[in-house]
């Protein structure tokens, strides 16, 4: 089978999106019953850009900084996530995970590997093993570039 460029980008456009949904979907179910789901994305946020600002929480969110702040307040309050200022400036603030949100995050994670390892349980070795290698592929493919070293 020969499969061209325009095909595969195709069915990774068709694939990905759906497969990222499905997950999320997953995530949000896992989640602690006492997190509301932006509660939930700002904690996954959070995870992925350590020490990031309120401002790029918000963002992310597609929210006000006064709604990114409550929800961190909220969060801060239950001690999930920790606010300090940057070292780098003097008039930022920067948001981390605490271990118990590392620790809450981290059972919603294996919750979701429980529910696709239970999926990919189907499937037989050597597609396993393809699969595996043709996602590694994609990734190293869509990665950016390392910067130059100087």
């Amino acid at each position: 089978m020969s499969v061209k460029p325009e095909e595969a980008a195709g069915a990774i456009l068709e694939t990905v999106p759906a497969t990222m949904r499905l997950i999320r979907e997953q995530m949000r179910v896992g989640r602690a019953a006492s997190l509301s789901v932006a509660q939930f994305r700002l904690l996954l946020f959070v995870r992925r850009n350590p020490a990031t600002s309120l401002s790029a929480a918000a963002e992310h969110l597609g929210t006000t900084l006064p709604s990114a702040s409550q929800l961190v307040d909220r969060l801060v309050r239950g001690g999930l996530l920790a606010r300090s200022p940057s070292a780098k400036e003097r008039r930022r603030l920067e948001l981390t995970l605490t271990d118990a949100g590392r620790e809450s995050l981290a059972e919603c994670d294996a919750r979701t590997r429980a529910w696709l390892c239970k999926r990919l349980d189907k499937m037989s070795q050597p597609d396993l093993d393809r699969l595996t290698a043709s996602l590694q592929d994609l990734r190293t493919l869509l990665s950016p570039p390392a910067p130059p070293r100087t």
